[in-house]
């Protein structure tokens, strides 16, 4: 098969995360805190699928995320398929089975995406040391929310593949 299905499945639950949090986030908007949950996404479609299957299904998680939320467009495209790359290429070295390792990469692509964000608003807000506070409790609330939501997350994102009926293990790379 040229796709793997199990991309439709990770897409409706990074469609899932992607708008449960942006409900969160609505919640706390009135106390100006905000959670940044994007790291789950990337998670388990690097450890999971092959390198086809994990450019489609990064790419149209990147496209939604891009499209749903106030940044340059493409910026979170962009950085899921590089993250989702950068994974994928270390996952020999992590274990999928339990959710400490993918918990971990997590947290990991994140941070990274709360970089991404805090650089794309411009350098200008840099000397402002409220911009700074502000991506400090970000930062902060985000991993703390994290600790209870990834674990979540993964083991829904195995529980939707059980139902489904389709394969439940990682594809192996194929060796040369």
């Amino acid at each position: 098969m040229l796709l793997d299905p199990r991309i439709i499945i990770l897409f409706g639950a990074n469609a899932l995360l992607l708008f449960l949090s942006s409900l969160v986030n609505s919640s706390l908007a009135a106390l100006c805190l905000y959670v940044v949950l994007l790291g789950p996404m990337i998670v388990l479609p690097a450890l999971y699928l092959h390198h086809r299957s994990l450019t489609a299904c990064m790419l149209i998680s990147g496209l939604w995320v891009d499209a749903s939320l106030p940044a340059p467009f493409g910026l979170f495209t962009c950085a899921f398929l590089l993250l989702g790359t950068l994974i994928s290429l270390a996952r020999i070295r992590f274990r999928s089975e339990s959710n400490y390792h993918p918990t971990l990469l997590a947290h990991a692509a994140n941070l990274s995406c709360i970089a991404l964000i805090t650089i794309a608003t411009g350098i200008q807000h840099f000397a402002i040391p409220a911009f700074w506070l502000q991506v400090l409790l970000t930062t902060l609330l985000s991993h703390a929310a994290l600790l209870v939501v990834a674990p979540w997350f993964f083991n829904l994102e195995r529980l939707l593949f059980e139902l489904c009926h389709v394969a439940t293990e990682p594809d192996d790379f194929p060796t040369l």
